[in-house]
C-alpha cells in the first residue's frame, strides 16, 4: 500500500515510518497542501493522512479538490486533528475526510484503521468504474463552415489539445471529412483504424468494443478518428447508426472535437445536429461574410438551435479586408472568439504535421485556443481547480 502523508511537522512522519515500514506499505511525505497534491498523481497513493492544520492550503481545499477530482474522489483520508477542533474535524467529514487521529497517537492504531479504510477506498473504486458508464456525456464540439481555406482542421487538432493540456481528460479528435480530411497528417499520426472500420458493421453490433477499436491513440495523449484513405460517400452511414456511434464516443471522453467538411452532406448535419457547440469559423472577407450568413440561415431551417452556435473569426491576413466591427454590424451580433493572425510558425507546423499549440505553445494565438477551451468547458469542471493543475491551466486561470 502506498500512503501519503501531508503535514508541517516531521515528527509524525518520523513516528510513523519505521511502523508502517514493517507493515510493508510505502510511504511519502509533503510538507503542505499543494506539495501533497502535486504528488498525487506521479506517487498514485493508496490513502492519504492530512494535518488539519496546514500552511498555504488547508486541509479544506485538498479535500475539495480530491472530491472534485473522479480520478482520486475515491481515495480515502485520514485526518489528523487536536482534541479542541470539533467544529472543524466535522467540516472535514462533510467534505469526504474518511476517519480521524487525534494528536498524539499510537502508530499501531494508525496501521490498523489504514486497512480497513484502504479497501473501502478500492470498493468505492470500483463502484465509481461502473458509475462511469451511465455518466452523463461528454461535450461534443463541432467545427464547420461554408467556405474552405479558413483552417478548420488545423483549429480543431490545437483547439483538441488545448482541451487535453487544460484539464488532462479524455479528449478525441474526430476528423469528419468522409473524402480528404486532414486531422491525422497534422498530427503526423499513421492510423490503425479509419472511418472504413465502420462501413459494412450493422446497427445492432455497435458496441463498446467496435467504438474503442476505431479510436487511435496520439502520442501527445488525445485520441483521433481518421478520415478514410479513399474517399466514402457522404450518406455511408445512417443517422441512428451514426448517433449510436457518437454516443459510445462521448462516453468515452469528455471532449470531443469534430471537423467537418464544407457542406451540408449528411455526415455533417448528422454531426452538427447531436453537437452540444458549433464553431462557425469565419474570415474577415466577404465571400466568408456571406457563406457566413447562409450557414447560419441553413442552420435556423435545420432547427439547430443558434445559441449553440459560436461565430469564430480567424484572422488569415494581416491586412483584414473588411473590419471587425463591420462584420459584427453585418451580423447583428458579437463574434463570441477572435483568433489572431500567424503566418510563419503556423505554416511551418502545418507543413511538418506538428501542431503548433506543442511545437510553439508561446505564440498569442496558442493562447487564445486555450482561453476558448477554458471558455468552452462546462461549468462543473470550472468550479473547482484540478488536485494537479496543469501549466496551461495556470496561464488561464491567471489571466482572467
Amino acid at each position: 500500500m502506498r500512503v501519503l502523508l501531508i503535514d508541517d511537522e516531521q515528527f509524525y512522519f518520523k513516528l510513523i515510518r519505521k511502523t508502517l515500514k514493517e507493515a510493508e506499505y510505502e510511504l511519502e511525505y509533503a510538507q503542505s497542501g499543494s506539495e501533497g497534491l502535486a504528488k498525487i498523481p506521479a506517487f498514485n497513493p493508496d490513502l492519504l493522512i492530512v494535518d488539519l492544520k496546514l500552511p498555504e492550503m488547508d486541509v479544506f481545499q485538498v479535500l475539495e479538490r480530491l472530491r472534485r477530482d473522479a480520478k482520486f474522489s475515491h481515495l480515502p483520508v485520514i485526518v489528523i486533528t487536536a482534541q479542541h477542533e470539533l467544529s472543524e474535524k466535522l467540516k472535514a467529514f462533510e467534505l469526504g475526510a474518511d476517519d480521524y487521529l487525534v494528536k498524539p497517537f499510537q502508530p499501531e492504531e494508525l496501521v490498523a484503521r489504514m486497512g480497513i479504510l484502504a479497501r473501502r477506498g478500492k470498493a468505492l473504486q470500483l463502484a465509481q468504474q461502473q458509475e462511469t458508464k451511465t455518466k452523463a456525456p461528454g461535450a461534443l464540439i463541432t467545427v464547420h463552415s461554408l467556405s474552405g481555406g479558413l483552417g478548420c482542421s488545423s483549429i480543431i487538432v490545437n483547439l483538441g489539445l488545448a482541451f487535453y493540456k487544460l484539464w488532462s481528460k479524455p479528449t478525441l479528435l474526430v476528423d469528419g471529412v468522409l473524402t480528404a480530411g486532414q486531422v491525422a497528417l497534422m498530427l503526423d499520426a499513421r492510423p490503425t483504424a479509419t472511418w472504413e472500420n465502420l462501413v459494412g458493421v450493422e446497427i445492432d453490433s455497435i458496441d463498446e468494443a467496435v467504438v474503442d477499436e476505431m479510436m487511435c491513440s496520439h502520442k501527445s495523449g488525445v485520441r483521433y478518428i481518421a478520415s478514410p484513405r479513399y474517399p466514402i460517400a457522404a450518406d455511408t452511414f445512417s443517422h441512428d447508426a451514426l448517433k449510436l456511434f457518437v454516443d459510445g464516443l462521448r462516453d468515452s471522453n469528455d471532449f470531443t472535437l469534430v471537423d467537418t467538411s464544407h457542406d451540408f452532406s449528411d455526415m455533417t448535419i448528422h454531426m452538427l445536429s447531436m453537437s452540444s457547440t458549433i464553431l462557425l469559423m469565419m474570415a474577415p472577407e466577404m465571400a466568408s461574410l456571406r457563406t457566413t450568413m447562409s450557414a447560419l440561415e441553413i442552420y435556423d431551417r435545420l432547427s439547430i438551435p443558434l445559441e449553440k452556435v459560436k461565430i469564430v473569426l480567424n484572422n488569415n491576413s494581416s491586412s483584414p479586408a473588411i473590419k471587425q466591427v463591420q462584420l459584427e454590424k453585418v451580423l447583428k451580433r458579437n463574434f463570441d472568439f477572435v483568433l489572431p493572425y500567424e503566418a510563419g510558425e503556423v505554416n511551418r507546423a502545418l507543413n511538418f504535421g506538428q501542431p503548433f499549440i506543442l511545437s510553439n505553445p508561446d505564440l498569442s494565438i496558442c493562447l487564445n485556443l486555450e482561453k476558448m477551451a477554458y471558455a468552452l468547458t462546462d461549468d462543473s469542471f470550472k468550479a473547482i481547480p484540478p488536485v494537479a493543475p496543469s501549466a496551461t491551466w495556470k496561464r488561464v486561470t491567471s489571466g482572467k
